[in-house]
């Protein structure tokens, strides 16, 4: 298979063979049809009329675009940049290819509808997989890497204890199990890893490229004074958080299907007996549980709120579940909050953009500040939350003393305080993030609506192709 590289090359040369090609057209584009409110359409039908219907020569593209244009690109963007983004975890063993496919497409809804709730969880598991390199490193584990984290973190490696059914361990519980004797450190190489990976180079070029184009049609279209539709800035902004989400999975695989089994020589009752109070109570996810807690971070408040546990349909868990949130530091959180602040600043971009009604610009004013105005308030709410939910300050005293080892991990401290909810201020939280939580769904609901319903009525400049846009490949 022709390397990432060989393809790039590849179609930088088709590129430049299609700009020498195109040299001749000359670019007289948006003169014509920006003084007038309908656009002249150039194109092969203009040469009907030609002695013999025929026409010698080059013919140009036509300088402008229609409203399928417009939809058909954005969409696609959105589509491939979701499709290919997507990291999910391992299936379950004998999972049909429908539920995993529902499974993703569910998933492309949720980054289309709140793509910084996906980021959330990606930036999540970068900042576990890095704990997870530290920690196996700091154990003598040099060949620990974040792709070996990724992989135990998405399901990918299951222990096969003698006394017990075979169940999946993230890379915390691993390393507990190696540091404390009960289990080989298990020699996977990178190799294997990305042997049982499924990424298509061919499917990341071509999102690149139509990422790129979007970036720099938006860009070109600002700069020659043409106007951007809103469904154009509504696929910029998924784009934009996309790709700080691709970044924080470059190192995960991608379509693992199937997990590696690791064979345990201690029994998980021996693991249990010598793991002391916290490993004596029941446990809901895998026998492992007082270790690190696989359940789903939105079940503690919604647990605490109804007063009815939230547990898996079965035990111990066939596959880790994607909606889990792992702790972010603080310097990571901040880096996550700027990220999510300029994917809610591009809505604000449209913000003296003309539209069908003044009601229209008016709402679209008020839902893209209600999104600035609630990244804003729900990081201050989790920051002050987390901090005190999890003693932070306590957590920051032993750092400053170097004390690491008498510090509790962030995830442990999750487990052993879920226990008893009565000192968890969950209802408190949960009362005071549900209403800015219902605006904020309001605001994104109608934010896509108007960004397909705002096609209706239009500038003239909308449908003028940027000068250039032509000489770059896309689909």
């Amino acid at each position: 298979m022709p390397s990432p590289m060989a393809l790039q090359f590849s179609g930088l040369f088709l590129l430049f063979v299609s700009l020498s090609i195109r040299q001749a057209d000359a670019d007289n584009i948006s003169s014509n049809a920006s003084s007038s409110s309908s656009c002249t359409v150039t194109g092969p039908s203009a040469y009907l009329g030609s002695p013999n219907n025929r026409v010698r020569g080059w013919v140009g593209q036509p300088n402008n675009r229609g409203t399928i244009d417009i939809v058909y690109s954005s969409l696609a963007t959105i589509f491939i940049s979701t499709y290919v983004m997507l990291c999910l975890n391992v299936p379950s063993i004998g999972e049909s290819w429908w539920s995993v496919a529902y499974r993703r497409i569910l998933w492309m809804g949720v980054s289309i509808a709140g793509p910084e709730f996906v980021l959330t969880a990606a930036a999540g598991q970068w900042a576990a997989a890095k704990r997870s390199v530290e920690a196996f490193r700091g154990a003598g584990y040099e060949a620990w890497t974040m792709k070996h984290a990724y992989f135990a973190d998405m399901g990918g490696i299951e222990v096969t204890p003698p006394d017990f059914v075979p169940f999946r361990v993230n890379a915390k519980q691993l390393h507990y199990l190696i540091t404390k004797g009960y289990l080989p450190y298990p020699n996977i190489l990178r190799k294997e890893i990305s042997d049982k990976s499924k990424q298509d180079t061919v499917a990341k070029v071509v999102t690149c490229i139509q990422i790129t184009y979007l970036i720099l049609q938006c860009i070109g279209r600002a700069l020659q004074s043409l106007a951007i539709t809103t469904l154009e800035l509504f696929a910029l902004a998924i784009v934009v958080c996309s790709i700080a989400t691709s970044w924080c999975w470059l190192q995960k695989p991608t379509d693992v299907e199937f997990p590696i089994r690791v064979h345990m020589e201690t029994s998980i009752a021996v693991v249990l007996l010598e793991g002391g109070a916290s490993a004596a109570r029941p446990y809901r996810q895998t026998p492992l549980d007082f270790v690190d807690d696989l359940c789903p971070s939105w079940s503690l408040n919604i647990q605490t709120f109804i007063n009815m546990p939230i547990g898996p349909y079965e035990r111990p868990i066939s596959r880790f579940g994607n909606d889990r949130f792992p702790y972010l530091e603080l310097r990571d959180n901040t880096a996550l909050f700027v990220a999510t602040l300029i994917y809610a600043s591009i809505h604000v971009c449209a913000w003296n953009w003309t539209f069908p009604s003044r009601v229209e610009n008016i709402l679209w004013r008020i839902a893209s500040m209600i999104i600035l105005g609630s990244t804003i308030a729900f990081w201050m709410f989790e920051s002050i939350a987390v901090w005190y939910r999890y003693n932070g300050g306590e957590k920051f005293f032993y750092r400053v003393l170097n004390k690491l080892d008498r510090l509790e991990d962030i995830e442990t401290l999750r487990v052993k305080k879920a226990a008893n909810p009565r000192k968890l201020p969950l209802k408190g939280e949960f009362w005071s993030i549900f209403p800015l939580a219902l605006i904020y769904a309001i605001a994104r609901t109608y934010l896509l609506v108007e960004a397909f319903v705002g096609l209706r009525d239009l500038e003239a400049s909308a449908f003028v192709n940027v000068n250039w846009s032509a000489y770059l490949p896309h689909v």
